[in-house]
């Protein structure tokens, strides 16, 4: 295999880092000759990297708070799948303001990444954000297995949905990261360019180690997710869940549609940072001769990459669309905030009303 240095990463790709230090330095180097593809990938570099990031973290901030929030209401929090949303909710607040966040303030101020402050920080900085980053697509895929069992094994519900099979389930997922990514800490180096992983050429450990470490990223959940949502989408068409053991909490059954909507979105947004990811790490060395094609190649990364980061803002809106459950329980908790402020008040203007009339009465009796 060509090029066995490139790393595959969902967000980002080592095996692109001449080519973005080319584009980086060609409008410095030889600013005439600018072609029109090249001044479009500057402006949408600028305005990705600029403007949406703080829309991205504003908005999922405020949906994924609010999902945690309710998700670990009374009528809720004994759910499995409400554990798994809440995990993953949890995980895209950490990357939102983590990664993205920290990304968007090195571009603002024009500072390095974090990963490129010291040499130590950049295999630490990248062994924590590959467990971060990857275990919200193993959390649904946790979410899918869950609303399998409920639609075609109702009658193991009870056993495999609860919240301590949640918990083991968690600790396997970030356990198994942590034995994935730990080469992280030993691969990674800084150098002039950035923090990249190093590959001796000819190694035969390097090449075998990135793919294996890409199938558990990304290959074998978003496999995973593309079946369970053949299943799923396949046992509510048939009516599974409906025509036997109607006994069965119809919330979880609620939830499955939001399960199911989640993940379909999360599918179809990181689909295309995946199959770039795969075009760099297999495209040959002549592709580099070709300045158009590399353009357009870094305009697809970055808009790819863009894309991804959508992931972590979703989960409200689906649960907010797909859920009465959620839409209820969101309405409860606005409306108890609403009654908590008039109450608050009502007591406000009651006691000093009270006070007023006790001082009036302490006037008429007091003697002169």
């Amino acid at each position: 295999m060509t090029n066995s240095s490139k790393m595959p990463n969902a967000s980002s790709s080592s095996s692109s880092s001449s080519v973005d230090v080319q584009l980086k330095t060609s409008p410095q180097s030889y600013e005439p000759q600018i072609s029109l593809a090249e001044s479009e990938l500057l402006f949408l570099e600028f305005l990705f990297q600029v403007y949406l990031p703080p829309v991205l973290i504003i908005l999922g901030t405020v949906g994924n708070c609010l999902t945690i929030i309710i998700m670990r209401r009374k009528n809720l929090s004994q759910s499995s799948i409400s554990f798994y949303i809440t995990a993953f909710a949890c995980c895209s607040l950490l990357m939102l303001y983590l990664f993205l966040g920290t990304e968007w303030i090195s571009k603002i101020f024009h500072q390095k990444s974090v990963d490129e402050k010291a040499d130590w920080l950049c295999p630490v900085w990248q062994f924590i954000s590959r467990v971060i980053s990857y275990s919200g697509i193993w959390f649904v895929v946790a979410m899918m297995i869950d609303r399998y069992i409920v639609i075609w094994h109702p009658k193991q519900f009870s056993t495999l949905c609860t919240i301590f099979m949640a918990k083991f389930v968690a600790i396997i997922i970030f356990v198994g990261l942590v034995v994935i990514s730990i080469h992280a800490m030993w691969t990674f180096e800084l150098m002039n360019n950035g923090c990249y992983p190093y590959h001796p050429q000819n190694d035969l450990h390097s090449v075998v180690w990135t793919w294996v470490a890409a199938s558990f990223y990304s290959y074998i959940p978003l496999a995973l997710i593309f079946v369970f949502n053949v299943l799923i989408f396949t046992g509510i068409c048939l009516k599974r869940p409906f025509k036997s053991h109607q006994s069965q909490d119809h919330q979880s059954l609620l939830f499955t549609y939001t399960t199911l909507a989640t993940s379909m979105f999360y599918f179809l947004l990181v689909m295309p940072a995946t199959i770039i990811n795969i075009v760099e790490m297999t495209y040959p060395p002549s592709w580099l001769q070709d300045r158009e094609l590399v353009t357009q190649l870094a305009k697809a990364r970055l808009t790819a990459h863009y894309m991804a980061w959508l992931n972590m803002t979703i989960v409200f809106f689906m649960c907010f669309f797909f859920s009465r459950t959620f839409r209820v329980e969101l309405w409860d908790l606005l409306c108890s905030l609403c009654c908590r402020h008039r109450r608050r008040i009502y007591e406000l203007q009651t006691g000093s009303q009270s006070t007023h009339v006790e001082t009036d009465s302490c006037n008429e009796t007091t003697p002169l």
